[in-house]
């Protein structure tokens, strides 16, 4: 039988014993989604799943430390609001949004003009893939310095761009090699450049000159800058910057309840740019999730408000056990952030990287690959030094280092 006007769109025709017939074909699937990796964990999960005694899960990007007064749902004020259960305005709700100006102007040393410059966004993930439905289009490209957080290369692939690793964050380099280093990148089909300070997973700060550096290239080539500042609470060393402050009408940046308070349940974050950039990020927005779910925000308010001490005393327990495992380990101290990177390459065998995360799941130990953060380091493991509560990490990084040899 051949194809006639009663087949659907879609489906073939295949013989069987002789005889043809009309069989369904699938649609089909997004090229661009099927670019994107699956879990890291699918080869180790059974055995992960077998694991028994306490667990070492150091693979984690999270705090152990619960939220503080007022951040909780199950204490969410109301603040005023009539009926939270009900949609908010999908740039978020003014109160918010007024309290988010008054941080940015005042600890971020953002220029803005006021609420058209923000928008509040399902956590820092979501405020990075509107910035890039806003600023890329299909074919772009977009440099990534590595190692980097892994959902921004997926996040870049989702929206038709190409994800162009650029590979320094894991060593020492001063401000003439990274500006010669961007420059060796750079196309003319580069359209935005993404960096993480506080960096996960290095937790390397940005200083003055390396901002100053990023800020003079974006501007020579004309592009967008993503700034990562989830981790802006947690430097330990030097002061947090915005680059935000040094190019702004080309900076878009991602800021976080979820590292900054403890919250990522709750999936609240904001993204400020220039009014431009923001109306269209907003658009973006309204087809995915339409609005940040008004608890969230309600609690969001909160932290702002009462958190002081809370960031406090996480900023100084992070440092103390971020010290102490680097020293244990034999890793540079963290500058910042919640996280430390290993060079695995030298206790690798013939198995390879999954062989060492293997044999560290022997003694309980769970560690992320660092394949995850860029396709330059498939020998790296990092570490998060914040996923559960200090002693249990302790005892963790105290196996792993008798594994390593120290």
């Amino acid at each position: 039988m051949a194809l006639g006007s009663n087949m659907r769109p879609g489906s073939a025709t295949v013989s069987t014993s002789g005889q043809e017939q009309n069989v369904p074909k699938h649609p089909g699937f997004d090229a661009a989604i099927d670019k994107l990796g699956g879990s890291v964990y699918s080869a180790l999960a059974p055995r992960i799943a077998t694991l028994k005694g306490e667990l070492y899960p150091l693979h984690i990007g999270d705090t152990w430390k619960d939220p503080g007064p007022g951040m909780s749902w199950k204490d969410t004020p109301d603040n005023g609001v009539d009926r939270p259960h009900r949609y908010s305005n999908p740039a978020g709700i003014n109160e918010l949004l007024d309290d988010l100006i008054i941080k940015v102007r005042e600890r971020n040393q953002l220029d803005i003009e006021g609420p058209g410059n923000i928008t509040v966004t399902a956590g820092a993930t979501g405020a990075l893939y509107v910035a890039a439905r806003a600023t890329v289009c299909a074919g772009d490209e977009v440099m990534i310095l590595a190692p980097y957080w892994p959902l921004v290369g997926g996040i870049a692939v989702t929206v038709g761009a190409t994800a162009v690793e650029v590979p320094i964050l894991h060593r020492s380099f001063d401000a003439d090699e990274l500006n010669r280093v961007l420059e060796q990148t750079v196309t003319d089909k580069t359209a935005a450049i993404y960096l993480n300070t506080p960096s996960n997973p290095v937790g390397v700060v940005f200083d003055e000159a390396k901002l100053a550096v990023v800020a003079e290239f974006a501007k020579r080539h004309s592009l967008w800058i993503w700034s990562d500042e989830v981790y802006e609470d947690y430097v330990f060393e030097g002061a947090h910057l915005s680059i935000g402050r040094m190019a702004p009408e080309r900076t878009l940046t991602a800021f976080s309840f979820s590292k900054a308070y403890g919250m990522a349940g709750y999936r609240c974050g904001y993204l400020v740019g220039p009014k431009d950039a923001i109306s269209r990020a907003r658009k973006a927005l309204t087809y995915v999730w339409y609005s940040t779910p008004t608890p969230s925000q309600l609690i969001a308010r909160e932290a702002i408000k009462n958190s002081a001490d809370w960031v406090v005393a996480a900023r100084k327990s992070y440092q103390e056990m971020g010290y102490w495992s680097a020293d244990r380990l034999g890793l540079a101290r963290p500058h910042g952030s919640t996280f430390l990177f290993l060079d695995a390459t030298k206790y690798l065998d013939d198995r390879g990287l999954t062989g060492f995360l293997l044999d560290c799941i022997e003694d309980n130990i769970i560690l992320a690959p660092g394949s995850s953060f860029g396709p330059s380091f498939g020998n790296w493991v990092r570490i998060c030094y914040t996923s559960v509560p200090p002693e249990v990490v302790k005892r963790g990084i105290e196996k792993l280092a008798k594994r390593l040899g120290r």
